[in-house]
């Protein structure tokens, strides 16, 4: 049930005063942080508080719910139910028990998976921020929505109309006068109030009450005055009356049950006593901060404007229970709640860097037992495997929770627990793709379609042009296999010269850039000739010599390849590329692709061993690190061709 809404709250008394004009007179003596900005339009604050959320869930899950009562049960107690159900007698926090008791045909679900709920709630809030930027959630199932501007827009193309009306209820069924302003402004946003709640049944499916007032929390209070699939405008004049009905201090955000017995104490029961007492003494009791903002908002003040959330800064799970006694017991259940939180951090796609630990001790006492907590940072490589979504993270995060368990609770002594939380916080993106580092050639990503290139009119003739155009050349044929392609990728730019366009086009688009840059400043493959018998025999950059005498099995380039290499060698056959010194056992198509330093690397390593021939077969010069070589005695040092094999990445480039 949410705050406002009054159902089994006993009516005032005859006794009771009627504090309008001293709730005016108070509210005026407040200080100035406690009042709207003068000069400022008043605002116009929308709350929406969707019916049963998780039963509607549901019910939208499995459509033969709609007609059966139907009640969500966390535990052992009833959460929320339909209404269907609450005719019947079935209550919120009412034992799932009794209430199978009183209502023998209710459907009873499981809501401690709280997956399906998040996924609905975010696309509630999704779909108002599509109409307005200002929107702030609360919880799951409730939203608060800033309008202003758009009422204020709408004033702007009809200033004051004759012919307003409210959009729904009205509090207290005051009549609304259509020649004030803030009268206006309100019914207006009721019609903006109505536009979004017709959009969320329509494209979701759910139904939801609204609150329409000038601030947060009289929003929040009269949007539960008629329920359910309603609205309720409260006008500025009702608004000491709607604080006056609540009564029971608690129905006041941000009084919970700790800050209602502190007042309690001061003698405070109701919302009128704490209107009425003297700002010092809840100063003195509850800090000056906290003292102002609850007497404000007894008052029906709220300055804080709707805040845009953004994502959670942080994702926590627990799991509260009757007896939790033994280490294997705390074990389980911590590790069923990071096996959840794995889950739900892998689709939020951030990296959390701290992990906390929340436990609750059981006491016989009435008192309200507090929450321990411990944390602790969370190794680097921790992070990599919770983004990546491996399941090899379960075992050291479940064992970091247990440490921090111990610094809670005295293994050696006994010990009952009801309730564990693990909260993964400090949520921050994984920054890959940094330039110099090999890490932005593995981000993650779906591949960027390639941009439109200019027609052929505006620009110069293209590698691909070239060979459509190339008269009495034996590869036409296999130049038609580029022009074969996807009109997408025929239409993206070309890629550079012996690149395989096939491989390039499911490059991401930052490569593709960064490999056409290098293109044009380092210097145009060297192609072997157009005939068709010397392609297949020197490949894109063999070495006659060598390819003869290696017994290495060569994996001839795609046609594609040889095909743009040709046409490059047709139009400047003077320029040369480190891809003919490319050894006989390497890839050609594999060695273009890596970044630029490590293909210069690689080339000083050849060329070093071009000048210095090894004694043994070419076969025999790269041996594996698991076979055919053994660590030298003590004493003897490495020779230099030695050490090279063993230790750089040459030894990958194994002949196949």
């Amino acid at each position: 049930m949410a705050l406002g809404d009054n159902e089994g709250e006993p009516p005032l008394s005859d006794d009771d005063i009627d504090w309008t004009d001293e709730s005016a007179d108070i509210a005026a003596s407040q200080p100035a942080d406690c009042r709207d900005a003068e000069g400022q339009p008043q605002k116009v604050i929308l709350h929406f508080d969707l019916d049963c959320f998780y039963a509607q869930v549901e019910m939208i899950r499995n459509p033969a719910l709609w007609n059966l009562p139907l009640a969500v049960h966390q535990k052992y107690f009833i959460v929320t139910c339909n209404y269907l159900a609450r005719e019947l007698g079935v209550t919120k926090r009412m034992m799932a028990t009794e209430a199978r008791s009183k209502c023998p045909e209710l459907v009873l679900l499981n809501g401690e998976d709280l997956t399906p709920y998040r996924e609905i709630s975010y696309k509630v809030t999704e779909l108002l921020e599509s109409f307005c930027p200002l929107v702030e959630r609360l919880g799951l199932d409730e939203n608060f929505v800033d309008v202003t501007e758009l009422v204020e827009k709408k004033l702007k193309k009809v200033p004051l109309p004759s012919d307003v009306s409210v959009n729904g209820h009205i509090y207290n069924q005051q009549a609304l006068d259509t020649t004030a302003p803030d009268h206006h402004r309100l019914a207006l946003g009721s019609h903006i109030a109505a536009e979004f709640r017709a959009a969320v049944h329509t494209q979701l499916g759910l139904t939801g009450c609204a609150g329409i007032a000038p601030s947060k929390v009289l929003a929040k209070l009269v949007s539960g005055t008629f329920r359910p699939n309603q609205q309720t405008t409260l006008l500025p004049e009702s608004s000491a009356q709607l604080m006056r009905g609540l009564i029971h201090v608690r129905a006041i955000p941000s009084v919970g049950r700790s800050t209602a017995m502190r007042l309690q104490a001061l003698g405070i029961h109701s919302v009128v006593d704490l209107q009425r007492c003297p700002l010092p003494t809840l100063e003195k009791e509850l800090g000056g901060i906290c003292a102002r903002r609850i007497h404000c908002l007894s008052l029906g003040i709220d300055p804080l404007p709707v805040t845009p959330r953004g994502p959670p800064q942080s994702l926590s799970d627990e799991d509260s229970f009757k007896k939790v006694s033994t280490e294997v017991e705390v074990m389980q259940k911590v590790k069923e709640l990071v096996s959840s939180l794995l889950h739900r951090l892998h689709r939020d796609g951030r990296v959390p860097r701290t992990m906390r630990l929340t436990i609750k001790r059981f006491s016989e006492s009435s008192q309200p037992v507090s929450r321990e907590s411990r944390q602790c940072p969370l190794p680097t490589t921790l992070g990599q495997k919770i983004r990546s979504g491996s399941w090899d993270a379960v075992t050291p995060l479940v064992s970091l929770a247990m440490k921090l368990f111990f610094r809670l609770v005295d293994r050696h002594m006994p010990f009952h627990i009801t309730l564990i939380s693990v909260c993964f916080t400090n949520l921050q993106l994984c920054c890959l793709g940094t330039r110099g580092s090999i890490v932005s050639f593995f981000s993650q990503g779906s591949p960027v379609k390639p941009k439109e290139a200019p027609s052929a009119e505006s620009s110069g003739p293209t590698c691909q042009q070239g060979a459509l155009d190339t008269s009495g050349n034996q590869d036409v044929q296999e130049a038609s296999l580029v022009a074969s392609a996807p009109l997408q990728q025929r239409s993206a730019p070309s890629p550079p010269p012996g690149v395989d366009p096939s491989v390039f086009w499911e490059l991401p688009e930052e490569i593709q850039r960064e490999l056409r840059s290098s293109a044009a400043s380092a210097p145009v493959p060297d192609c072997p000739g157009s005939t068709a018998s010397s392609a297949p025999r020197l490949g894109l950059g063999q070495h006659a010599s060598r390819e003869a005498s290696s017994p290495a099995v060569l994996r001839p380039p795609s046609l594609a390849l040889r095909t743009l290499a040709n046409q490059t060698q047709s139009l400047n056959p003077s320029l040369n590329s480190p891809v003919h010194e490319v050894p006989s056992h390497v890839d050609p198509q594999v060695f273009v692709e890596l970044p630029t330093e490590l293909q210069g690397e690689l080339l000083a390593e050849w060329k070093r061993e071009t000048r210095t021939p090894p004694s043994t077969p070419p076969s025999q010069t790269l041996p594996s690190p698991k076979r055919g070589w053994s660590r030298p005695s003590k004493g003897k040092k490495l020779n230099p061709s030695n050490r090279t094999q063993v230790n750089n990445l040459l030894r990958y480039f194994k002949p196949c």
